[in-house]
């Protein structure tokens, strides 16, 4: 119980944080991988991941199309993590492609004496550090009003930039800080008709609770925050059931995302999700609804996901 409590009192501490949003779409799918947004987390848990992400934003208003590959592992002897990931995001007129990767050290605090199979292995503090590329095109539209328009030019253009991650955990306890697009760099025709993608803070704590009989449930609460100043909170809650030496294990998840901002583009949005494991297989499935204006134009967003892991995991989607 007095876990809880502290647990508790660390949130209440965090929503007294100006912690603010955006990022790049392909991040919406870090439910699924937080190596999506924190380079820490490669190598964190001593198992390596591959995971393939597709996501389809906005069925009936043809909106993005996002799949996002992945692959993270620990060198056990030297407490080095590794990660990559090479994504494709599409929309009509737009194509971004790009990945990364990622060196992590892990730093273990104690040595196991409280393992519980439900949480994590031990205490331990993860840096992380990623240099990535992005490849944006613009294909010119040819009909109507757009044919004089002289923004309505085709273009290619490759940009570099770098994240940083701190990752904390003790036994079941977990939070995360990192910075993405730390390098202010400014495309040439992109930028003319796009904000180029700015610095974001991605900060979230959460913890999972033994519920006994290879049961958890597990709250946490995301922050983002850029340098246009918006500012968006998720809320997350998830419970699953997972037995290691068995072949079968699943999860269900519920978000609610909310944008602190006024006057913000980007809906607030409730995310059902769940998935499950076959041996060393995960399945997820997440229905993004959003609850504003836009829910009466589009079906909302779907995001699949297909993963392996090379050991059985302990903890689902993370």
């Amino acid at each position: 119980m007095k876990k809880l409590y502290l647990f508790l009192f660390v949130l209440l501490i965090t929503f007294g944080v100006q912690v603010k949003a955006q990022e790049r779409i392909i991040y919406d799918q870090y439910h699924f991988n937080y190596y999506l947004i924190n380079p820490a987390v490669a190598g964190a848990d001593k198992c390596s991941h591959i995971m393939l992400t597709t996501k389809n934003d906005w069925i009936g208003i043809d909106g993005p199309s996002t799949q996002t590959l992945s692959f993270r592992t620990r060198l056990t002897d030297h407490n080095i993590g590794l990660g990559g990931y090479i994504y494709n995001d599409k929309t009509p007129s737009f194509s971004n492609f790009g990945g990364q990767f990622t060196f992590a050290y892990h730093i273990p605090m104690s040595n196991g004496g409280r393992y519980s199979k439900n949480v994590m292995l031990d205490r331990q503090l993860s840096f992380g550090v990623s240099v990535k590329v992005n490849q944006i095109s613009y294909t010119a539209q040819g009909t109507g009003a757009l044919i004089n328009d002289p923004a309505n030019v085709s273009f290619s253009e490759i940009s570099p930039n770098a994240n940083f991650g701190v990752y904390y955990v003790s036994y079941g306890f977990f939070t995360g800080l990192s910075v993405t697009n730390m390098i202010p760099f400014q495309m040439l025709n992109y930028g003319l008709q796009e904000p180029v993608d700015p610095a974001t803070a991605f900060l979230f704590v959460g913890n999972t609770f033994d519920l006994g009989g290879n049961k958890s449930l597990e709250p946490s609460v995301n922050f983002n925050y850029n340098t246009y100043t918006n500012k968006q909170v998720e809320l997350n809650l998830k419970y699953s059931q997972n037995n290691p030496d068995n072949d079968f294990g699943f999860w269900t998840q519920l978000s609610y995302r909310h944008n602190l901002d006024s006057g913000s583009g980007q809906p607030l949005s409730l995310i059902p999700m769940a998935g499950f494991r076959a041996g060393k297989f995960q399945m997820a499935y997440a229905f993004n609804y959003t609850l504003n204006g836009l829910a009466s134009f589009n079906y909302g967003t779907h995001e699949f996901m297909l993963a392996y892991t090379f050991c059985v995991p302990k903890v689902f989607c993370r």
